[in-house]
Order: structure tokens, then sequence, then C-alpha cells
């Protein structure tokens, strides 16, 4: 039952990321494809998350970390850059 209920949640993050993958694609505009960038990175660390609950998975756990932590600092510097229009630290 374990191992069904972990290949659905795989095929709903699959899912997941095929609609993210089409809003990057067709965002209306750059905030549309940075929030959808965002969430890509998100649904990758969630199934990085899942493979390491189904294998010994502590590095699986370790690069999940580390790219939530990127993401973040990615995210964050691209809003600024889009919202003021110029980078930071000019």
């Amino acid at each position: 039952m374990i191992e069904l209920l972990h290949q659905a949640s795989f095929l709903i993050m699959a899912l997941a990321a095929a609609l993210v993958l089409i809003r990057t694609w067709r965002g209306p505009s750059a905030f549309d494809r940075a929030l959808a960038t965002d969430a890509l990175a998100l649904i990758i660390v969630g199934l990085l998350l899942l493979q390491a609950y189904s294998s010994v998975g502590r590095l699986y756990t370790d690069a999940a970390l580390g790219l939530a932590i990127f993401s973040f600092v990615g995210t964050s510097l691209l809003a600024h850059f889009l919202g003021k229009g110029e980078f930071p630290y000019e």
C-alpha cells in the first residue's frame, strides 16, 4: 500500500512539474516566469525528498535542502531585480 502511494505521489509531482513548465513557457510576464521557475524548483525538492524516503537517502535530503536554499536566494534576487529594474549594489 505504501509503495502504491509513493508511486502515485511521483505521478502527481510529475504532472505538477509538467503544468509548471507550461506556465514557464507561456507566462505572460517575467514575474509569472520567475514564480513558475521557483515552483519548479520546489517540485524538484519534493521529488528529491520522495526519493530520499524510498531509499537510503541522506544525500537526497542534503541536495533538497541545498536546492531549496539556492532557489529562495535566487528568486529573491530576481524579484528584487525585476521590481526595481536595477542590480543591487550598483
